[in-house]
Parts: structure tokens; sequence; C-alpha cells
């Protein structure tokens, strides 16, 4: 133990952890805190009438993907070339997300300033919108931690369970939110496209 932990490489995230905890905790600095992301994405899963999250959707949106990351980490560990492939897939994803914002909070505004909706019609959009963008945004957070391991893997060229665990994971969660993303947009243009 005493000698893993004299590695340079190892004393190098050592100090990285301490900066980054004695920033956060002794100075109050919350550039890198991502608590009001994950908070607000969880909330997505809450009835709106009793507040309380439903179990179901957490289940299928969080619970799962890390179910089949686990599958899929026992079937094959993930190796460079797979590293390779979700790199690229995820930066074209993440760009495709940014863009999307973008996207988002323009149909936000069309819907606030356009009188040939009804009140329920906006209300039911604008809270669609307002949902997906925190689910975009927690989409962007994960492809960016996703990244950061495909990256540590890449140049430690260690491939283990819990890498291969975690990378397929988080990739299944990005995929899988995806698909709520689609319904979430999908209901927004429908509504539009209708009246």
């Amino acid at each position: 133990m005493i000698e893993f932990l004299c590695r340079p490489e190892v004393i190098i995230w050592i100090l990285i952890i301490l900066i980054y905890a004695l920033s956060k905790f002794g100075f109050g600095v919350g550039y890198l805190s991502v608590n009001d992301i994950i908070r607000h994405h969880v909330n997505c899963f809450r009835n709106t009438n009793s507040k309380k999250l439903m179990i179901v959707p957490v289940v299928d949106y969080i619970v799962v993907p890390f179910m089949l990351g686990a599958s899929a980490a026992v079937l094959k560990t993930i190796d460079s070339s797979i590293v390779n492939i979700i790199t690229i897939i995820v930066s074209i994803l993440t760009s495709m997300l940014f863009t999307l914002l973008a996207m988002i909070i323009d149909m936000k505004s069309k819907i606030r300033s356009d009188p040939n909706y009804y009140r329920v019609e906006a209300e039911l959009s604008k809270q669609s919108l307002i949902e997906t963008y925190y689910t975009v945004m927690f989409e962007i957070l994960v492809a960016v931690i996703l990244l950061i391991l495909c990256l540590f893997n890449v140049f430690t060229s260690k491939f283990g369970f819990i890498q291969s665990f975690l990378i397929y994971s988080l990739t299944f969660l990005l995929i899988i939110n995806l698909l709520m993303i689609i319904k979430r947009i999908f209901r927004v243009i429908d509504t539009d496209m209708k009246k």
C-alpha cells in the first residue's frame, strides 16, 4: 500500500483532490460544484402535484443504465478501441447537446411571446422545456465525466472491471437520457404543430 501511495501519479492525484477539497470546503469556491445540475435533474422525476419522487422513472433512467453497465462489464472488459469509439460518439453528442440548449432557450421565448398558444398548452410546453433543459445540462455533465474517464484510461492503459463498469454505465446513462430528451422535445414540437 505504501509503495502504491508513493507512485508519482498517485501523489499527483492526491494533490489534485486535496486542492479541490480545500478550494470547495476551505475557501467556499463553488466553480466546480455540480450539485444544482444533479438536484434539478432528479427533481424532473418528482410528481408535479405531490412533489414526491417517482420510483419507476428513477429506476428506468438512473438505475437501469448502471445495471446494463455491470452486465456489459462482465461480458467484455473495456479496451482502447472501445474507449476511442465512445470518446468520438460522446464528443459529437456533447456538441449536439450544446446546440440543443440554444434551441430550447429559443423555443421557450417563442412560447412566451406567441398569443396563439392556449394557456394550458403554453404551461405544459414551458414545463417540458424546463425539464429538458435540466436533462440536457445533466447529459453534458455525464458526457464530460465520461470523457475524463476515457482519457484517464487511455493515458494509464489499465482496463479493469471498475473502469469498464463506470464507462459502460455512464454511456448507457447518456443514451437512455437522450431518449427522454427526444420525448420531451417531441411533445413540445407536436403541440406546436397541432395548433
